[in-house]
């Protein structure tokens, strides 16, 4: 597998990224009418820990920080610690980034619970990886 180039890697990473695509707009926030609020069209989003979009969060964050290390470290050459700190780094601006794009729809929630299952699939990612 070295010797894979990485134009030939690539197809292969997005065909295995392909079958988590469909549930990556859906969310776990449970969207209910406030009924303690004077204005009946206030809704209350619940965030809860343990929810499918947080072990997605968790897998796509290992997988994305695991091959990005093993490709920074035997495609492209570097040294063992560059490749974590540049895999982790960059692992953690996709989930913020996700974060900030979430904060901008409709229900507005920015979640630190999803960026804890990011934080945690990171370290997952990078211990197999290291392995």
């Amino acid at each position: 597998m070295k010797n894979l180039p990485i134009k030939r890697l690539l197809p292969i990473l997005i065909m295995l990224a392909l079958p988590a695509a469909p549930s990556w707009g859906q969310t776990d926030c449970d969207v209910s009418m406030a009924f303690h609020s004077p204005q009946p069209d206030t809704l209350r989003i619940v965030d809860k820990w343990f929810a499918k979009d947080k072990a997605e969060h968790l897998v796509v964050s290992a997988f994305l920080a695991g091959v990005s290390h093993s490709i920074l470290r035997d495609f492209y050459r570097n040294r063992e610690e560059s490749s974590i700190y540049f895999s982790a780094g960059l692992t953690l601006s996709l989930g913020l980034g996700k974060e900030f794009h979430d904060r901008r729809t409709s229900q507005g929630k920015f979640s630190y619970k999803d960026l804890a299952a990011d934080v945690l699939g990171i370290g997952l990612g990078l211990w197999i990886a290291t392995r």
